[in-house]
């Protein structure tokens, strides 16, 4: 009974209906996202804004408490120069080292002065571990990485739409554009609402997203122009067929998507916090990109074709159609017979 009514409301389930609601969700999410970004503005990590890692390294795993203890005598330095450290934590699983982030000081162009500083009085103070000296990103060579990343983003846009318009047709190519905005939107929108730190791993974030949900994308379309082409569905809209196509395919999403965000769950549950910033991102983008690939590709498709040229034409198509199968109409009107 149960399989019964299953597969009666997947019978009856439409895509399309369920579109403007979806629309709404996600409408609500990126608001949301704008507000706080004119706000607060992304957590950028120093991969975009410059600064300095120092790495302490033990033989042994370093404890929480020690941690803390590391991060108190690295503060009482850089607190002279005006500083804070950005993020203290453990790096890699044996938790055998320590690294501690701090941005550039103000006005100061060279920072080796403040980072020997910092380096000795944190060997003085644990002399048990072993202090490797700071690595420095500059505030331009961060500013080239942002420009280039969003440079690679575009780039990448541009192709796939490239691809999908050639490969099926131009709507199609519109239609997933704005189904992957939509997705990179949702995951730039989640990330400053929960303030998640960006660095150069977000961008290799957002470009698997853009992969990834295109793949989900291509399917439904490529099911689409297949029921288009066929003679016995030839009698349907294009309402129907992309409800059709998308009711054909929905196994085929539902099982790759969950199992893929269930293991990138996994991930974000037990990796390392440089993993986390990786992770959490993509595990957002790829439930975006799952929704979105059911919901606003192949409905966003429809309404574009329904306004277009063809859509039009087939719609007068159709009520030729439908005129041609109604019963002629008889006049019974009398006719005077003359004697």
């Amino acid at each position: 009974m149960n399989s019964h009514k299953f597969a009666e409301a997947r019978k009856n389930f439409s895509p399309t209906k369920f579109s403007k609601y979806v629309w709404m969700f996600s409408g609500a999410i990126i608001l949301i996202g704008i507000i706080m970004f004119a706000v607060m503005g992304f957590n950028l990590g120093m991969d975009f804004t410059g600064g300095n890692i120092v790495r302490v390294q033990g033989s042994a795993q370093i404890s929480d408490v020690q941690m803390t203890e590391i991060t108190n005598v690295a503060n009482d330095v850089l607190r002279e120069y005006g500083l804070e450290i950005a993020t203290a934590q453990h790096e890699g699983e044996t938790r055998e080292t320590v690294s501690i982030q701090y941005q550039n000081a103000e006005g100061v162009t060279d920072m080796s002065a403040i980072n020997d500083e910092l380096a000795a009085a944190l060997r003085e103070a644990f002399p048990q571990y072993e202090v490797v000296n700071a690595e420095s990103k500059s505030a331009t060579t961060s500013s080239e990485l942002l420009t280039n990343a969003l440079l690679a983003v575009v780039i990448a846009l541009i192709f796939i739409m490239i691809y999908i318009a050639v490969r099926f047709e131009f709507l199609s190519g519109v239609a997933a554009l704005v189904t992957l905005f939509h997705d990179v939107l949702i995951m730039c929108a989640c990330v400053v609402i929960f303030q998640i730190q960006v660095n150069s791993t977000f961008v290799a974030a957002v470009i698997t997203i853009l992969g990834y949900s295109i793949n989900n994308t291509i399917i439904i379309f490529d099911r689409v122009r297949e029921n288009l082409r066929k003679p016995s569905l030839e009698h349907l809209s294009n309402r129907e067929i992309a409800d059709l196509s998308v009711k054909q395919t929905l196994n085929r999403t539902l099982n790759t998507s969950i199992t893929t965000i269930v293991s990138v769950f996994l991930l974000a549950c037990v990796g390392i916090p440089q993993m986390t910033e990786f992770v959490v991102p993509i595990l957002i983008g790829l439930i975006a990109g799952t929704y979105a690939s059911i919901f606003i590709s192949a409905p966003l498709w429809t309404a574009m074709m329904s306004r277009s040229k063809y859509g039009i034409r087939q719609k007068a198509l159709a009520k030729e159609k439908k005129a041609e199968n109604e019963p002629a109409v008889v006049d019974a009107t009398a006719t005077p017979v003359e004697e």
